[in-house]
């Protein structure tokens, strides 16, 4: 808008005050771009530290930061500002006189760090919530009952060092909302091992282990700086992208940046005293520890079928003497070798990706626990490898000792598994700073291995994985969970703002994931997570345009696997032809067909309603008709969406599932599981997944990525044991 129209639509809108009142004016302004406003009847957050005398020390770090009209500008932001005596603090400990002292550019930071870029209140918050402020760094709110103030009212703590002060927060001004807090937010901007570095007192075996594997050193990879560079080459927004219904029309961001990340579970020292005393005490030396820890994992990584999948008895290319890597590389002489087994105990404990916090560690949204715990599994820094991480609740297993807490491959005890519970490890987050800009580390109490007891008994399950957890850089880069599911669609999908949700819509260009190749002429959309959605766990990846995709299969154990794609049938959906290791399985997949269709022959009550009164008195098949429709439709190729997921909330911000307002994906007609293929999964060996559309209706036939099933022949589908229904 020029100097000029902006002028003269000021006047106008006075104008039209002096003649028709206040409400008039105020819609006039409406229309100005947002850091127009800078004058309200209201009080904004720039008054609020100007009027209270406690804040003046964080009032002038603002305005060294030049940020004060900002925060007199429209929005709906949240601000953590401390108190003053926070601030004396903060000057203390970084040895500053004054306010004075603070470099300008720093205090700009300073701001930044405590400032989000949405409205949060803290009755809205649950037991552990994430945001990401200005800086594009996260903050982590605490709110678990463990830490009270004097008048016993519990606090919600913020990256486990600034309370917000409870006889101050939830202030709101006409721009957001004020939390005022006890400390300064100050931005841990260290990377990889330094975080490791500062906090090893409680777990020193396994950082002196991590250091003499060379592991410590291989945590530095942070920013892809590439990236900076090739990301101008594809427009900063895309408009106008059409994925579902003619109404649904949206905005996708392109990734700011393209960072890597890395996750430890670590076993503290007292673990290894307690649970393995019979090889490890305190009285030892530390080189008598290592070697402790040594022989542990040869024996986690000793047996046959564990040589076989990492290649132990590949022999070594050129080595004359024709040895395997066994035998050259399983002593303590080759600790730093990816083959050798104290290395490959804790590459096994490293994910390939940031999780700073358990808020976003499993996707709980639209998962029934009265079925089923919400999982996710996860690549680690260990080849051929598979994590499973899990939050147990008592109705899936009744034995937990920590129930809605987060365990490391746990398995319940089940007809898969001939009734032999595993454990598993419990997870906990340490009292002190546990993440930094690219590394992270939660304590587990028992060491875990991708051993025989893992792989035969915990995986020998159905294993459904999200699209979104396939690939780490959606999580690195803060398109998995962004913002907040409970927000519906909404116009502010379609504008390059970002939600009222806090999060965007994203497309990701060509090249950005690193084991995707998919063609430039095709749209990578991943879709913000909204609960209501007709997809599993309230989010999805859609490809649209003309496209042809290729990406590895998550890891499994070697077997004979059931490969399904779970997906949303609707009309724009298009066509497409599948391909495993490079050769087609079966017809072409036609997403625009209905479970009721003929072809997939699923019987359904309407478009979502019951199917079985079993469940609701509303329904009309019996238990023995939809057990030989389920057996019809497996003929077909085809499986009804789990009866473990649902779509839908209870009305709150916590994802729970409620009759009356959610719908089990199983009685969706529009939720299908499609069987691709059976495959054999070969050991020490990365297979492919190829997706091609071979029909786009309208131009668009959207292609959705929802989840993937793979599932061990023995025990899949309708005449087996009937995990086919969950």
């Amino acid at each position: 808008m020029n100097k000029y129209w902006a002028k003269t639509l000021k006047i106008i809108c006075i104008v039209l005050f002096l003649t028709t009142g206040a409400n008039l004016f105020s819609s006039c302004n409406d229309d100005l771009p947002a850091d127009s406003y800078y004058t309200f009847t209201g009080e904004m957050m720039s008054d609020f530290l100007q009027t209270r005398e406690d804040f003046s020390l964080f009032r002038r770090i603002v305005e060294r930061a030049g940020k004060m009209d900002f925060l007199g500008s429209r929005g709906a932001r949240t601000l953590f500002p401390p108190i003053n005596s926070g601030v004396e603090v903060f000057l203390k400990e970084h040895g500053y006189a004054s306010v004075e002292d603070i470099p300008a550019s720093y205090c700009d930071t300073l701001l930044r760090a405590c400032l989000v870029e949405r409205i949060i209140y803290t009755y809205d918050l649950p037991q552990t919530q994430q945001e990401n402020n200005q800086l594009d760094l996260p903050l982590i709110i605490q709110t678990d009952g463990d830490t009270v103030d004097a008048d016993h009212m519990t606090l919600s703590i913020i990256n486990r060092r600034a309370a917000i002060i409870n006889k101050l927060k939830n202030d709101s001004v006409e721009n957001g909302v004020v939390h005022p807090v006890d400390q300064m937010l100050v931005p841990n901007t260290s990377l990889g091992a330094t975080l490791l570095d500062e906090n090893h007192s409680e777990f020193t075996i396994f950082y002196e282990a991590l250091r003499r594997t060379g592991l410590l050193d291989s945590l530095a990879r942070y920013r892809d700086e590439d990236y900076e560079t090739w990301k101008e080459n594809y427009p900063k927004f895309r408009p106008n992208i059409v994925c579902g219904h003619d109404t649904d029309i949206f905005t996708a961001k392109r990734p700011d940046h393209r960072y890597s990340g890395f996750t430890l579970l670590i076993v503290p020292d007292q673990v290894f005293y307690d649970k393995y005393g019979d090889r490890f005490n305190k009285n030892m030396t530390m080189d008598e520890k290592i070697d402790a820890l040594y022989k542990l994992a040869e024996e986690k990584y000793g047996d046959t079928q564990s040589s076989s999948i990492f290649g132990l008895n590949k022999v070594v290319p050129n080595n004359a003497e024709g040895k395997t890597y066994k035998q050259l590389f399983w002593n303590r002489n080759s600790l730093t070798h990816s083959r050798n087994p104290l290395n490959m105990l804790l590459s096994y404990h490293i994910l390939d990706r940031l999780f700073e916090s358990t808020a976003k560690l499993v996707n709980c949204w639209g998962v029934y626990t009265k079925y089923a715990n919400p999982t996710e599994w996860i690549s680690t820094l260990l080849d051929f490898s598979t994590i499973k991480l899990e939050k147990v609740y008592s109705a899936v297993d009744p034995a937990v000792e920590y129930p809605t807490e987060y365990y490391i491959n746990h398995s319940v005890a089940s007809i898969y598994n001939s009734g032999q519970r595993v454990r598993g490890a419990h997870l906990t987050t340490p009292n002190n700073d546990n993440f930094s800009l690219n590394v992270s580390y939660f304590y587990i109490d028992d060491i875990v291995a991708y051993d025989e007891a893992m792989r035969s008994n915990v995986m020998n399950t159905r294993i459904r994985i999200d699209f979104y957890t396939v690939w780490p850089e959606l999580t690195n880069n803060k398109i998995r969970l962004c913002g907040n599911p409970t927000q519906p669609y909404g116009s502010y999908d379609n504008t390059e703002n970002g939600t009222e949700g806090g999060g965007y819509n994203y497309y990701l260009p060509t090249n950005y994931i690193k084991n995707l190749k998919i063609n430039e002429n095709a749209i990578f959309f991943a879709q913000r997570p909204k609960i209501g959605m007709t997809s599993a766990f309230d989010d999805c990846v859609s490809i649209l345009g003309t496209y042809d995709l290729t990406f590895r299969l998550p890891n499994v154990p070697p077997g004979s696997y059931e490969l399904r794609l779970g997906y949303g049938a609707m009309d724009d959906r298009g066509i497409v032809q599948m391909y495993v290791d490079n050769m087609p399985q079966g017809l072409p997949l036609d997403m625009r067909v209905n479970g009721e269709d003929p072809i997939i022959g699923g019987l359904y009550n309407g478009w979502n309603g019951w199917r079985n009164s079993e469940e609701n008195s509303n329904g009309i098949y019996t238990s023995e008709e939809l057990e030989e429709n389920a057996r019809t439709m497996k003929n077909n190729g085809y499986y009804s969406g789990p009866k473990s997921l649902y779509s839908g909330n209870d009305g709150t911000d916590a994802p729970r599932y409620s009759a009356s307002k959610c719908t089990i994906l199983y009685n969706l007609r529009a939720t299908l599981r499609r069987k691709i293929c059976n495959v054999q999964i070969q050991a020490n060996t990365y297979h492919t997944m190829r997706i091609r559309s071979v029909f786009t209706p309208t131009g668009r036939g959207v292609f959705h990525l929802d989840y993937i099933e793979l599932v061990p022949i023995e025990i899949c589908g309708p005449g087996g044991l009937g995990e086919d229904q969950y």
